[in-house]
């Protein structure tokens, strides 16, 4: 219940409607009783859904301003990070990207049950989506999947020029870091650490594309 409360405080503090934490109630109740079939999250972390995964999902809302803008998540499994952001921003356009398909149905289903518009569940393995999507993404959200060469090149031909690719972390690897230095499409990195209570040290690095 404390974890509740604190997702709901943080709304409020970003000025969110009451209306989307009662969407996240919904979510919580699909999830649980879906999760089995679908094999979305552990069933260690299904007891502490409201911190792990939608509390988690949405921090980054702290320091960027996501409205109106157009988001890719690759690898959205149980809907984390995307929807849980759709959520509270409802004008963001948002595009999931999953690659097992019975993650995609439940995708589909979730989608259905909030009633999210400009919602698009994708079943396709990240690197062979369409090239007709590519310079299109203001942001590119990547939580739960370990990134290769082959996925950041894909990452930057996805986004906008300035558009910014957002890894979700516990802890920065600066080799990591260093590498995507590298990339020719890369701009500029930041890194930005906190500490929350009950989840601890999270970071995130914001990747920005040549504008």
């Amino acid at each position: 219940m404390h974890y509740k409360s604190q997702l709901h405080n943080f709304l409020k503090k970003l000025g969110i409607s009451e209306s989307a934490y009662n969407l996240f109630e919904l979510y919580e109740v699909i999830l649980s009783e879906k999760n089995k079939k679908f094999n979305l999250v552990s069933e260690s972390s299904i007891q502490n859904l409201w911190l792990t995964h939608f509390f988690d999902s949405i921090l980054i809302a702290d320091f960027l301003g996501l409205s109106d803008s157009r988001i890719m998540d690759f690898g959205s499994g149980g809907g984390f990070p995307g929807i849980p952001l759709k959520i509270i921003y409802p004008s963001i356009e948002l595009f999931c990207v999953e690659s097992i398909r019975k993650k995609v149905l439940f995708l589909k289903l979730l989608k259905q049950e909030l009633n999210l518009s400009e919602t698009t569940i994708i079943h396709s393995r990240f690197e062979d989506l369409e090239q007709s999507m590519e310079g299109s993404f203001d942001y590119l959200l990547v939580r739960a999947v370990k990134m290769n060469d082959e996925y950041f090149l894909k990452a930057f031909s996805l986004l906008k020029p300035s558009g910014k690719l957002i890894l979700y972390k516990s802890k920065v690897n600066n080799d990591e870091v260093d590498k995507i230095k590298q990339y020719a499409d890369c701009d500029t990195i930041e890194i930005i650490r906190k500490e929350y209570s009950g989840l601890g040290k999270r970071a995130v690095i914001i990747v920005k594309k040549h504008g």
